[in-house]
């Protein structure tokens, strides 16, 4: 992989942008501060850093939503982080609403197990999935499938992003406060979201950011190792990352997105990314 600049940008101006893009959405549409759903994960805490610096932290309300299987890890890193930057803590578990509609009949009670045996459970369930299917689970989710697990799958989590969006839009409305999203450039450019779910809010003040970039302005603003340190996931199954759901890292991937946006031909790409001719079509195809 050679070195390049595809990936590099002014880290105080892009903070000052998105300082400024909140502030004008807030003055535009009448709200008198944000909310943001803080997961414990680096786009959200990122976001709500943003926000405070923006609006200052009485301004704020960090919303979270945790239900059965989210991590206990998430859910200190995101009280403690909330904490430290003094805003206002809405906390909410969902696991009862899951429950009544049925969405934990699907799957075993993870209480009953060790984590390090769920963990394992899942990705066994994934590999076989993804061998029945004979395609990756993520891709395999965006084309569609008639497949009954991959159904069961998808109807398990994608509900828990979607109702979070519904609360969330309830907390923002009841006190006039913007709701601000937390999706990033590399999850808009692949579909890796849930659609109704962590796609939808007000603004989107960092969705022009790759999710590389994404660190480097959490880092470049102080945000603590706790939370940089930790391997992107989406919390809603116990033991799957972002990576592993993707088949590539984040710095090969940000790279090949931004080698497309700039219409560079494959060799090109290859040379800079450092991926494979593989790595490059399954991305192709995560974009259509």
């Amino acid at each position: 992989m050679k070195n390049n600049n595809l990936l590099k940008f002014d880290l105080e101006i892009s903070k000052k942008n998105i300082i400024g893009f909140i502030r004008k959405y807030i003055k535009d549409l009448n709200k008198q501060g944000a909310v943001v759903g803080l997961s414990g994960g680096i786009d959200s805490a990122l976001v709500l850093k943003l926000c405070v610096e923006a609006l200052g932290y009485k301004n704020v309300i960090a919303v979270m939503l945790p239900e059965r299987d989210s991590s206990l890890k998430n859910i200190n890193d995101a009280k403690k982080f909330a904490k430290e930057l003094g805003v206002r803590i809405i906390y909410k578990k969902i696991t009862s609403i899951l429950s009544f509609i049925g969405v934990y009949s699907l799957y075993p009670p993870t209480f009953f197990f060790k984590k390090s045996f769920i963990e394992k459970y899942v990705r066994q369930k994934r590999k076989n999935l993804s061998s029945r299917l004979r395609k990756d689970i993520f891709l395999a989710n965006l084309d569609g499938s008639s497949d009954k697990e991959l159904s069961k799958a998808l109807a398990f989590y994608r509900i828990k992003h979607r109702l979070r969006s519904t609360i969330l839009f309830y907390y923002s409305e009841l006190n006039n406060y913007l709701l601000v999203g937390c999706a990033n450039k590399s999850e808009w450019l692949t579909g890796f979201f849930v659609k109704y779910g962590d796609n939808i809010a007000d603004i989107m003040p960092i969705i022009s950011l790759y999710k590389t970039q994404v660190f480097s302005l959490s880092k470049y603003l102080g945000l603590p190792d706790y939370l940089l340190e930790k391997a992107p996931s989406p919390d809603l199954i116990p033991g799957l990352v972002d990576e592993e759901l993707l088949g590539i890292s984040y710095k090969k991937l940000d790279l090949i997105l931004s080698c497309f946006e700039k219409g560079y031909p494959a060799d090109r790409i290859i040379q800079i990314s450092g991926a494979t001719d593989e790595e490059i079509k399954k991305v192709s195809l995560y974009m259509k």
